[in-house]
């Protein structure tokens, strides 16, 4: 069977849960997000970062971007990069570092930002307060985080409620995922009021994850779907249910098991996938579709539904940016791409770089 018709298979063999929430918005959006009438305009914005891991925009526009090797950048709402970085840190190596990068709610009263970094074999979700482009008042919120060189996860996004949620991979020790006693291979959340306060235990969303290295809510009903790193193949999207267990390391792919939940979609060729959106925004004719950053792969995978179901499931830019890290919605309603190809071997002239694409009108 071929990657297409087994994927889409395994998608219309589930239905999508609906929950009916509503999103906060963190960024004060444009009015009239920006559409081009033809194919979509892709232009590089930003070039000569290093191995840049998230993009984090703040209500005026402007951005915070994370490095893996442990700097957080600042790029103006006339996205320009700052060359001086707001901040370093002191990270592991391998694929851990500095990671997901979240800017709050109520980010134009506290100023509060949330980084996910891991370091001495720690992983840990650390508050700040951004101002004057300084961190300051660091608080850990949660740590004892295992890590590793590999499989950390380590996204982190604002949802409904205003819960602060990440995720966390199974640091090369697969069992940690279907211990209840881990935070290894969850996706996880904290209350607003572990949030502004002191942190804590967080709550478990999901238990049985390999290396979630993506997700968001649905833009109707606040539903997450998450990306995960499959073992050799058999990459994964999932649909998050508050309490599922997703299956590794006891089944993978498309196999499946009583308790256990089986993936929406499945690569069985591999095009690890990472960061992803939501298409949030309307006018689009991508409006609604689940759009996703594959670094294997070498391109945006994009995913649209219809009832419930995947009726599309098809690679943009295959090979045109190189490897994907994520992709991010902009308060214009433009997508902002990340490539991550200094991580690998197929660095080209100006990498690594952030790509702003305006997607086409629908």
């Amino acid at each position: 069977m071929t990657l297409r018709r087994l994927a889409l298979a395994t998608a219309l063999a589930l239905v999508v849960p609906t929950v009916a929430v509503v999103v906060p918005a963190v960024d004060a959006a444009a009015a009239v997000p920006v559409r081009t009438d033809g194919p979509p305009v892709v232009r590089t914005i930003v070039r000569g970062l290093e191995i840049p891991w998230e993009m984090a925009f703040l209500p005026d526009g402007s951005a915070l971007v994370s490095e893996r090797p442990g700097r957080l950048r600042f790029v103006t709402k006339r996205r320009r990069l700052s060359g001086r970085a707001v901040g370093r840190f002191q990270v592991s190596g391998g694929e851990g570092g500095l990671l997901g990068v979240a800017v709050d709610p109520g980010f134009r009263r506290n100023r509060f930002v949330y980084l996910f970094r891991t370091a001495d074999g720690d992983g840990r979700l650390v508050r700040y307060r951004f101002v004057g482009r300084q961190l300051r008042n660091r608080r850990t919120l949660v740590s004892g985080i295992s890590v590793n060189t590999i499989h950390n996860a380590g996204r982190v996004r604002f949802g409904p409620g205003r819960r602060l949620y990440f995720t966390t991979g199974d640091s090369a020790e697969p069992s940690s995922a279907q211990n209840p006693a881990s935070l290894n291979g969850k996706i996880l959340s904290l209350t607003r009021r572990q949030t502004l306060g002191r942190g804590g235990r967080p709550s478990i969303v999901s238990s049985g994850h390999r290396n979630p290295q993506g997700f968001d809510f649905s833009p109707r009903r606040g539903t997450i779907f998450a990306t995960e790193h499959g073992p050799d193949g058999d990459d994964e999207i999932n649909v998050i249910r508050r309490g599922r267990n997703y299956g590794w390391p006891l089944i993978r792919g498309s196999q499946g098991a009583p308790g256990l939940t089986s993936p929406l979609v499945v690569y069985p060729e591999a095009i690890a996938p990472s960061g992803a959106t939501f298409v949030h925004r309307g006018g689009s004719a991508w409006s609604g579709d689940f759009l996703v950053g594959a670094l294997r792969g070498q391109q945006v995978r994009r995913l649209s539904f219809s009832g419930g179901r995947v009726v599309r499931n098809e690679a943009l830019f295959e090979g045109q940016f190189g490897r994907v890290r994520t992709v991010v919605e902009g308060p214009d309603g433009a997508l902002y791409a990340l490539t991550s190809n200094r991580s690998g071997s197929s660095a080209r002239p100006g990498d690594d770089r952030i790509v702003r694409i305006v997607p086409p009108r629908g």
